[in-house]
Protein backbone atom coordinates (compact mmCIF):
# COMPACT_ATOMS: atom_id res chain seq x y z
CA UNK A 1 0.00 0.00 0.00
CA UNK A 2 2.80 2.41 0.89
CA UNK A 3 4.57 1.55 -2.35
CA UNK A 4 1.43 2.48 -4.30
CA UNK A 5 1.22 5.75 -2.42
CA UNK A 6 4.83 6.49 -3.35
CA UNK A 7 4.05 5.77 -7.00
CA UNK A 8 1.09 8.12 -6.80
CA UNK A 9 3.18 10.85 -5.20
CA UNK A 10 6.18 10.67 -7.52
CA UNK A 11 5.53 8.57 -10.62
CA UNK A 12 2.04 9.80 -11.52
CA UNK A 13 3.04 13.50 -11.75
CA UNK A 14 6.03 12.50 -13.87
CA UNK A 15 3.82 10.54 -16.25
CA UNK A 16 1.19 13.31 -16.52
CA UNK A 17 3.70 16.11 -17.11
CA UNK A 18 5.75 13.89 -19.43
CA UNK A 19 2.78 12.93 -21.61
CA UNK A 20 1.56 16.54 -21.85
CA UNK A 21 5.07 17.73 -22.72
CA UNK A 22 5.41 15.05 -25.40
CA UNK A 23 2.31 16.43 -27.12
CA UNK A 24 4.00 19.74 -27.90
CA UNK A 25 6.21 18.41 -30.75
CA UNK A 26 3.15 16.72 -32.26
CA UNK A 27 1.22 19.99 -32.13
CA UNK A 28 4.17 21.72 -33.76
CA UNK A 29 4.29 19.13 -36.55
CA UNK A 30 0.56 19.48 -37.11
CA UNK A 31 0.84 23.25 -37.49
CA UNK A 32 3.85 23.13 -39.81
CA UNK A 33 3.37 19.97 -41.86
CA UNK A 34 -0.40 19.41 -41.89
CA UNK A 35 -2.00 22.84 -41.57
CA UNK A 36 1.03 24.66 -43.03
CA UNK A 37 0.24 27.81 -41.05
CA UNK A 38 3.88 28.50 -40.07
CA UNK A 39 2.73 28.65 -36.44
CA UNK A 40 1.10 32.00 -37.06
CA UNK A 41 -1.47 33.81 -34.96
CA UNK A 42 -4.26 31.39 -35.91
CA UNK A 43 -2.27 28.21 -35.33
CA UNK A 44 -3.16 25.42 -32.91
CA UNK A 45 -0.11 26.40 -30.88
CA UNK A 46 -1.35 29.97 -30.39
CA UNK A 47 -4.89 28.78 -29.65
CA UNK A 48 -3.67 26.40 -26.97
CA UNK A 49 -1.53 29.12 -25.40
CA UNK A 50 -4.63 31.29 -25.08
CA UNK A 51 -6.75 28.47 -23.65
CA UNK A 52 -4.13 27.50 -21.05
CA UNK A 53 -3.84 31.13 -19.97
CA UNK A 54 -7.60 31.51 -19.78
CA UNK A 55 -7.75 28.52 -17.41
CA UNK A 56 -5.33 30.32 -15.09
CA UNK A 57 -7.45 33.49 -15.18
CA UNK A 58 -10.64 31.57 -14.33
CA UNK A 59 -9.02 29.54 -11.52
CA UNK A 60 -7.63 32.56 -9.72
CA UNK A 61 -10.80 34.56 -10.25
CA UNK A 62 -12.74 31.75 -8.58
CA UNK A 63 -10.11 31.78 -5.81
CA UNK A 64 -10.87 35.46 -5.29
CA UNK A 65 -14.59 34.73 -5.08
CA UNK A 66 -14.16 31.99 -2.50
CA UNK A 67 -11.37 33.36 -0.32
CA UNK A 68 -12.56 36.71 1.00
CA UNK A 69 -9.60 37.16 3.33
CA UNK A 70 -7.06 36.72 0.53
CA UNK A 71 -9.15 38.24 -2.25
CA UNK A 72 -6.79 41.11 -3.01
CA UNK A 73 -3.92 38.74 -3.77
CA UNK A 74 -6.01 36.38 -5.90
CA UNK A 75 -7.41 39.34 -7.85
CA UNK A 76 -3.85 40.52 -8.45
CA UNK A 77 -2.80 37.10 -9.78
CA UNK A 78 -5.94 36.76 -11.93
CA UNK A 79 -5.36 40.26 -13.28
CA UNK A 80 -1.76 39.45 -14.12
CA UNK A 81 -2.74 36.40 -16.14
CA UNK A 82 -5.62 38.39 -17.62
CA UNK A 83 -3.13 40.94 -18.95
CA UNK A 84 -1.05 38.13 -20.46
CA UNK A 85 -4.21 36.70 -22.02
CA UNK A 86 -5.17 40.03 -23.60
CA UNK A 87 -1.64 40.37 -24.96
CA UNK A 88 -1.98 36.97 -26.61
CA UNK A 89 -5.14 38.25 -28.36
CA UNK A 90 -3.27 41.11 -30.05
CA UNK A 91 -3.81 39.59 -33.51
CA UNK A 92 -7.58 39.79 -33.14
CA UNK A 93 -7.54 43.23 -31.51
CA UNK A 94 -5.44 44.60 -34.37
CA UNK A 95 -8.59 44.26 -36.47
CA UNK A 96 -9.94 47.24 -34.47
CA UNK A 97 -6.78 49.38 -34.45
CA UNK A 98 -3.17 48.25 -34.65
CA UNK A 99 -1.86 47.88 -31.12
CA UNK A 100 -5.33 48.14 -29.58
CA UNK A 101 -4.48 45.33 -27.12
CA UNK A 102 -2.46 47.85 -25.11
CA UNK A 103 -5.49 49.85 -23.95
CA UNK A 104 -7.67 47.10 -22.39
CA UNK A 105 -4.53 45.52 -20.96
CA UNK A 106 -3.48 48.76 -19.25
CA UNK A 107 -7.03 49.34 -18.02
CA UNK A 108 -7.11 45.85 -16.48
CA UNK A 109 -3.64 46.28 -14.94
CA UNK A 110 -4.48 49.66 -13.38
CA UNK A 111 -7.85 48.47 -12.09
CA UNK A 112 -6.35 45.30 -10.64
CA UNK A 113 -3.48 47.07 -8.91
CA UNK A 114 -5.80 49.77 -7.54
CA UNK A 115 -8.18 47.19 -6.09
CA UNK A 116 -5.40 45.06 -4.60
CA UNK A 117 -3.61 48.02 -2.99
CA UNK A 118 -6.85 49.40 -1.58
CA UNK A 119 -7.94 46.03 -0.14
CA UNK A 120 -4.56 44.43 0.46
CA UNK A 121 -4.53 44.02 4.24
CA UNK A 122 -3.93 40.25 4.00
CA UNK A 123 -2.23 40.22 0.60
CA UNK A 124 1.28 39.41 1.88
CA UNK A 125 0.08 36.63 4.19
CA UNK A 126 -1.91 35.03 1.37
CA UNK A 127 1.09 35.29 -0.97
CA UNK A 128 3.34 33.60 1.59
CA UNK A 129 0.89 30.71 1.98
CA UNK A 130 0.54 30.38 -1.80
CA UNK A 131 4.32 30.26 -2.20
CA UNK A 132 4.48 27.18 0.02
CA UNK A 133 2.32 25.08 -2.33
CA UNK A 134 3.06 23.08 -5.47
CA UNK A 135 0.92 25.41 -7.57
CA UNK A 136 3.37 28.26 -7.06
CA UNK A 137 6.36 26.15 -8.12
CA UNK A 138 4.74 25.04 -11.38
CA UNK A 139 3.57 28.56 -12.18
CA UNK A 140 6.96 30.05 -11.32
CA UNK A 141 8.74 27.64 -13.67
CA UNK A 142 6.17 28.34 -16.38
CA UNK A 143 6.63 32.10 -16.10
CA UNK A 144 10.42 31.78 -16.29
CA UNK A 145 10.09 29.73 -19.48
CA UNK A 146 7.51 32.05 -21.09
CA UNK A 147 8.87 35.45 -20.09
CA UNK A 148 12.62 34.80 -20.09
CA UNK A 149 13.89 31.52 -21.51
CA UNK A 150 11.69 31.43 -24.62
CA UNK A 151 12.67 35.03 -25.44
CA UNK A 152 16.39 34.48 -24.98
CA UNK A 153 16.61 31.03 -26.57
CA UNK A 154 14.25 32.04 -29.37
CA UNK A 155 16.10 35.22 -30.30
CA UNK A 156 16.47 35.48 -34.07
CA UNK A 157 20.03 36.87 -33.89
CA UNK A 158 21.16 33.82 -31.88
CA UNK A 159 19.99 31.39 -34.55
CA UNK A 160 21.23 33.61 -37.38
CA UNK A 161 24.73 33.38 -35.87
CA UNK A 162 24.50 29.63 -35.26
CA UNK A 163 22.92 28.63 -38.58
CA UNK A 164 24.50 31.27 -40.83
CA UNK A 165 23.29 30.75 -44.41
CA UNK A 166 20.98 27.92 -43.33
CA UNK A 167 18.91 30.24 -41.15
CA UNK A 168 15.20 30.64 -41.83
CA UNK A 169 12.86 32.80 -39.76
CA UNK A 170 10.48 29.85 -39.41
CA UNK A 171 13.03 28.03 -37.24
CA UNK A 172 13.08 30.90 -34.78
CA UNK A 173 9.27 30.95 -34.69
CA UNK A 174 9.04 27.20 -34.07
CA UNK A 175 11.55 27.35 -31.22
CA UNK A 176 10.05 30.37 -29.50
CA UNK A 177 6.39 29.43 -29.83
CA UNK A 178 6.99 25.82 -28.78
CA UNK A 179 8.88 26.97 -25.70
CA UNK A 180 6.08 29.40 -24.88
CA UNK A 181 3.55 26.60 -25.12
CA UNK A 182 5.78 24.49 -22.86
CA UNK A 183 5.82 27.31 -20.31
CA UNK A 184 2.07 27.82 -20.53
CA UNK A 185 1.69 24.10 -19.89
CA UNK A 186 3.42 24.52 -16.53
CA UNK A 187 1.20 27.50 -15.72
CA UNK A 188 -1.81 25.35 -16.61
CA UNK A 189 -0.62 22.50 -14.37
CA UNK A 190 -0.06 24.95 -11.51
CA UNK A 191 -3.52 26.40 -12.05
CA UNK A 192 -5.03 22.90 -11.95
CA UNK A 193 -3.12 22.26 -8.74
CA UNK A 194 -4.56 25.47 -7.31
CA UNK A 195 -8.04 24.45 -8.45
CA UNK A 196 -7.72 21.33 -6.30
CA UNK A 197 -7.38 23.64 -3.31
CA UNK A 198 -10.67 25.38 -4.02
CA UNK A 199 -12.70 22.84 -2.00
CA UNK A 200 -10.83 23.96 1.09
CA UNK A 201 -11.74 27.57 0.36
CA UNK A 202 -15.47 26.99 0.09
CA UNK A 203 -15.81 27.09 3.82
CA UNK A 204 -14.51 30.65 3.79
CA UNK A 205 -17.40 31.99 1.68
Amino acid sequence: MQFLQLLKLFLLPLIVVGVLSALIPQIMKTDILVLQNNMGETSITELLQQILLLVAVVVFYVNAKLDKAGRAFWVLVAGFFGCMFLRELDHYMDAIVHGFWFYPTMALAIGTIFYSVKNGQNMVNTAVEFKKGNAYLFIFIGLVIVLIFSRVFGTGSLWEDLMADNYQHLYKTIIQESLELFGYLFIFIGSCQQALNLKGLKGKE
